[in-house]
């Protein structure tokens, strides 16, 4: 088990490593750059910026670039479908390296904080996860690294994964593409979209989260 881990930990070290050098990441946000990457190297050229995503999402780079970049590189559909599949990997390779290489570290360092994760999200994990991705309460790396040092189930966390990830990605591919076009009209439904997700999401928050999470707080003072 401990080769395994080893074995794990080199093949992160050298997936990042290999990634920090290349120049399509510091170019991440860069999309003329992208689009003519793309247009140079073909299928390798879409593959690496893919992999140079997952790695820049790791690190706490914002889904909402990466969304907006790969609907520019991509159209809509494309660009969603890419965008989502980025920001998945992302959370598994946090989500494992967390439940597999140093989430016992996480729990000798910060018991407190740890105990604390581990009774909001063992109750109704899906429902937990898909309110920190839906709602500004929380980093995502922290949400991943936090969810498999406890060991959220898999399906609960990546099932809440995706559905909370669809809304914004949506908005930003849409957005990008929209740009790429010149299509006002995208734009525009994109700047619409953000407005009424943000005002649901409001809503929904101050009617049916806000009380619960106020609950979990005194349960936890208690």
């Amino acid at each position: 088990m401990k080769w395994l881990k080893l074995i794990l930990l080199i093949a992160i070290a050298l997936l990042i490593i290999s990634q920090l050098n290349s120049p399509v990441m510091s170019h991440i946000t860069d999309k003329n750059w992208l689009l003519g990457y793309i247009k140079q190297n073909g299928v390798t050229g879409d593959l690496v910026i893919l992999g140079a995503s997952i790695v820049f999402l790791s690190l706490s780079g914002p889904k909402q670039m990466i969304a907006l970049i790969f609907g520019y590189l991509y159209h809509i559909y494309i660009g969603i479908g890419l965008a989502l599949i980025a920001c998945l990997l992302a959370a598994s390779l946090n989500y494992f390296s967390a439940r597999f290489l140093f989430g016992g570290v996480l729990f000798r360092r910060f018991p407190k904080r740890m105990r604390k994760f581990n009774s909001f999200a063992s109750r109704k994990p899906f429902f937990k996860i898909l309110l920190l991705r839906l709602f500004p309460i929380g980093n995502n790396v922290v949400t991943n690294v936090l969810s498999g040092s406890v060991r959220v189930p898999v399906l609960a966390f990546f099932s809440a994964s995706l559905l909370g990830y669809l809304p914004q990605t949506i908005i930003f591919a849409l957005m990008g593409a929209g740009i790429h076009s010149s299509s006002h009209t995208m734009i525009y439904l994109s700047i619409s979209f953000a407005i009424a997700s943000t005002i649901l999401t409001g809503v929904i928050y101050r009617d049916h989260i806000k009380s619960r999470v106020e609950e979990l707080n005194m349960e936890e003072a208690l």
